[in-house]
């Protein structure tokens, strides 16, 4: 057999004449990928969103309290009358703390181990056995039926909890299993993110207050980078400060202003928009979260993390509800789950009602979405495409601090002082100083807010 190369002239001519073949028999046959029956669009794996609250056992009951209760119904516990000692010397009940007159030997566990029941709470366990991990979690039993759930996922921030008894009621009516997620953080903590210390004390600049605030004009009301503002302020005013300089400004700034951003009177409308973009922090991807009011225009909280999670979602809609004072408003998203999981949680913590809205795509064509909240959400897709006009000048932030201040100066400048097309190229927020001026440069901002706050 002679073997020989391909030419390669005739290379090109036979892939084309292969795929003229393909795309007339592809004509000739139609594959539909379309499922026989349609999908729900709005299942989610946790579908638990309206269904009561589990009924909550916490793990460390104390042996007292149990034996009075047990006394005032008429069924007091007597201690053990025990035939023989104890074959291991225990001191009491791990669980509520009885002590080892109401112990009694229950056998063994699968390797052999002595185990030990409590007579006043019914708890079981081996003392010898070794490596014994307590349980550090209550235990949740379902509302429907009384059974208590078991863990079926842990995820990053919580854990979900499963029903899985067969003669479940909404098992036998729903054919869906209750579930619980519980989560392992405190909402109470949660706060949103700002720069926490002040790399240098701006009282003691050698440049003023003056060149400070032009800086923060050229850095952050005009977009230009750090080594552009060193720049612009060389060119303008004849000073030379080096870009981190001008990073220390920024990040000391917005640590004395980001405290008093929630002192701040703000318009409420009673409609929020919130929802999330994503920059680049030292080459990784972050999350900033803002929420808009849905008349006024301006910004109510922003929060930065490094997760799309429903943590950072409830940390955001926490620090709205501080700010409505637990008073009703509505609240517009998009579709992401994260969301609705967050009000979920919120229901729950917080005891806050939300009236939450959910408003999926950018057009006006899906069945589930709520199209008369539409305009609110175009809202804070025009905010973010004028946020990412001036992040991509920057390309990425070299630290977190930076991030944090810059996008904590924003959302001053973006409320106070940036001209809107919309506002008759005023800002949405239009306060004056104490002449009766309004306020368009940060000099008068930074006086206006801490004259605001003395």
């Amino acid at each position: 057999m002679i073997s020989r190369n391909f030419p390669n002239f005739l290379l090109k001519p036979l892939m084309n004449f292969v795929l003229l073949v393909y795309l007339f028999f592809s004509r000739l046959f139609h594959v539909d990928f379309e499922p026989k029956e349609k999908l729900d669009d709005g299942y989610t794996k946790f579908n638990s969103f309206d269904d009561p609250l589990p009924d909550i056992e916490y793990n460390n009951p104390d042996y007292q309290e149990i034996l009075a209760e047990a006394k005032e119904n008429g069924e007091p516990i007597k201690s053990v009358n025990r035939r023989k000692p104890l074959t291991v010397d225990v001191d009491g009940c791990s669980k509520c703390g009885a002590p080892k007159e109401y112990l009694y030997s229950f056998g063994h566990d699968k390797d052999g181990y002595q185990k030990f029941q409590c007579k006043v709470c019914d708890h079981q366990w081996a003392p010898e056995k070794p490596e014994q991990r307590p349980k550090n979690h209550p235990t949740y039993r379902c509302p429907f039926c009384g059974y208590a759930l078991s863990k079926e996922k842990e995820r990053k921030n919580f854990t979900k909890y499963k029903c899985r008894n067969d003669d479940c009621s909404k098992w036998k009516n729903e054919h869906k299993r209750y579930r619980y997620r519980a989560y392992d953080f405190d909402v109470d903590d949660l706060e949103v993110s700002r720069p926490d210390s002040e790399p240098v004390n701006l009282d003691h600049s050698q440049y003023g207050n003056f060149i400070i605030s032009k800086a923060m004009d050229f850095y952050v009301g005009l977009g230009l980078s750090l080594r552009q503002t060193k720049r612009a302020l060389k060119l303008a005013y004849n000073v030379s400060p080096s870009a981190q300089t001008i990073q220390n400004w920024t990040v000391s700034l917005a640590c004395r202003l980001g405290p008093k951003i929630s002192d701040l009177d703000l318009p409420l409308s009673g409609i929020v928009a919130v929802d999330e973009t994503y920059i680049k922090i030292k080459g990784c991807w972050h999350y900033l979260f803002t929420a808009i009011d849905g008349k006024n225009g301006c910004i109510i909280a922003q929060h930065l993390s490094r997760h799309r999670d429903t943590k950072a979602a409830i940390t955001i809609l926490k620090k709205i509800i501080e700010q409505y004072q637990n008073q009703e408003f509505i609240l517009v998203s998009d579709m992401a789950p994260i969301y609705r999981a967050a009000v979920h949680a919120l229901k729950i913590f917080l005891k806050a009602d939300i009236d939450h809205r959910q408003v999926k795509g950018l057009f006006s064509d899906d069945d589930n979405s709520d199209e008369d909240y539409r305009p609110y959400k175009n809202i804070i897709e025009r905010f973010f495409g004028t946020y990412k006009a001036h992040y991509k000048r920057h390309k990425s932030f070299s630290s977190l601090d930076g991030a944090l201040a810059h996008a904590t100066l924003y959302q001053l400048y973006f409320n106070y002082i940036k001209p809107h097309s919309s506002f008759d190229n005023k800002p949405p927020l239009i306060v004056e100083d104490s002449r009766g001026q309004p306020i368009e440069s940060w000099a008068q901002l930074i006086r206006w807010i801490n004259k605001t706050d003395k």
